[in-house]
């Protein structure tokens, strides 16, 4: 028998992820040493259970898919992230793979292809749902370029400004000056394409950037 492969799902809905509990579970080789229905939760198994892959959803409460992922990828760079998500638009796949995700997989995915999704990450491959690879092929889009990503001090602007912080809370919180702060909304509205601090956030959540529970009044 092979090595078993340690996984963690973090799915919010408890029919998914007992399915997909059963799923995996009948594979000799995979084993599912926890789960999460929130995202700060799957965070907090992953520090305590040190599993080699983590499958997760893109939206659930606490805090979403991508923040998790970031999070996660920084401290655990050996950790493989797979998200198994509802939604098969570009946007999402791009800024979870940018978010250090290594692989984008479909809900609708067959039992057997989400084993196989599963091994092949942790053999080191990159592995994308049919569906979304074409849309990302035919959107002709880089999903790791480093301009459509944020970088850490811009998504954490990002974040504050969802709690509702000024600019001058922002600099004081993240020790920066109101400047560099200012340079970030910038940079911030451009990559997310977007005109005012609200317009920001709105895209952010729509786009699983931010949690709901984060956004405050800005």
């Amino acid at each position: 028998m092979n090595q078993q492969i340690t996984i963690v799902i973090a799915e919010d809905h408890a029919i998914v992820r007992e399915g997909t509990r059963e799923i995996l579970a009948q594979q000799p080789d995979l084993v599912v040493v926890g789960e999460a229905a929130r995202g700060d939760e799957a965070v907090r198994l992953v520090l305590e259970l040190r599993p080699q892959v983590l499958l997760m959803d893109m939206r659930m409460p606490g805090m979403t898919g991508i923040e998790a992922t970031r999070q996660l990828r920084e401290e655990f760079p050996d950790l493989k992230i797979l998200i198994l998500s509802a939604h098969e638009d570009e946007d999402y796949v791009r800024e979870a793979l940018a978010a250090g995700a290594c692989g984008y997989l479909l809900k609708t995915t067959p039992g057997g292809e989400l084993a196989e999704g599963v091994r092949a990450v942790v053999a080191g491959s990159t592995v994308l749902s049919p569906a979304v690879s074409s849309k990302l092929a035919q959107s002709r889009l880089a999903p790791t370029r480093a301009s459509d990503r944020l970088s850490s001090r811009e998504f954490a602007v990002l974040r504050l400004i969802g709690e509702g912080r000024a600019n001058k809370e922002i600099a004081v919180e993240l020790g920066i000056s109101l400047r560099t702060v200012e340079g970030h909304l910038h940079s911030i509205f451009e990559k997310l394409r977007v005109g005012s601090r609200t317009q920001a956030v709105v895209r952010a959540v729509n786009d699983g950037l931010l949690s709901i529970e984060a956004h405050g009044s800005p």
